[in-house]
């Protein structure tokens, strides 16, 4: 399938999504930080989680979708950011598991490195709205709605206490631990905290003077 027919989700769908994946694998509460490595390899449509070498060096990729001749599909994922920079990866990983549930069809004549930067590249210079999904996806999946906000509220908490309401330090500190606890970059953390519209109520409660945050 070309690019120009792939379906458009609105953020609500791949939440709903999202919930129900964690939902499934998690029937007595969701374990943070997700352990996304076993999560994709329980998928029907995810044969293995492979690395390889020199992916970042080469092609300028963490991770990339290969598909294989029995629609199934293998993540590769470059071995340094796999044993080094775990945050990237995770991220990388739930990125392309993403393309895996959203663009199975486009993605499907990937059966290289090559084609699969190809495709990368086709997608970047038109089709941008395909990355958009599949990092919101990457986010909803790694940071999920159940437990971020419960878990801001009580890092806001614990923070306001220790160094006060500092307005450019609380929100850095917070996001930095948070970040921590998922597993994942600062970024990713960053941008999650704005889609769940955390990060007003975080300036909201310190302009305030607030020592609780309404999740």
């Amino acid at each position: 399938m070309e690019p120009s027919h792939a379906r458009r989700y609105n953020n609500a769908e791949i939440e709903r999504m999202v919930a129900q994946i964690l939902a499934n694998a998690f029937p007595k509460g969701i374990s943070i930080p997700i352990d996304i490595d076993r999560l994709v390899e329980r998928h029907d449509l995810v044969e293995d989680i492979v690395t390889g070498e020199l992916l970042q060096d080469k092609f300028g990729v963490a991770a990339v979708l290969i598909s294989k001749p029995n629609g199934h599909f293998d993540i590769l994922v470059d071995e340094d950011t796999f044993n080094v920079y775990s945050g990237r990866a995770n991220f990388s990983i739930a990125h392309e598991f993403g393309h895996v549930l959203l663009h199975s069809q486009i993605c499907s004549n990937c059966q290289t490195v090559e084609d699969a930067i190809s495709l990368r590249k086709r997608i970047k210079k038109s089709y941008d709205f395909i990355e958009r999904n599949a990092n919101f996806f990457a986010g909803a999946i790694l940071m999920p709605l159940r437990t971020l906000p419960e878990d801001t509220a009580r890092v806001y908490e614990f923070l306001v206490k220790d160094i006060g309401y500092g307005y450019n330090l609380v929100p850095y500190k917070l996001c930095s631990t948070l970040a921590q606890r998922y597993e994942v970059t600062f970024q990713p953390m960053e941008i999650r905290l704005k889609e769940l519209n955390l990060d007003n109520k975080i300036q909201m409660a310190l302009r305030l003077g607030a020592p609780y945050l309404d999740p």
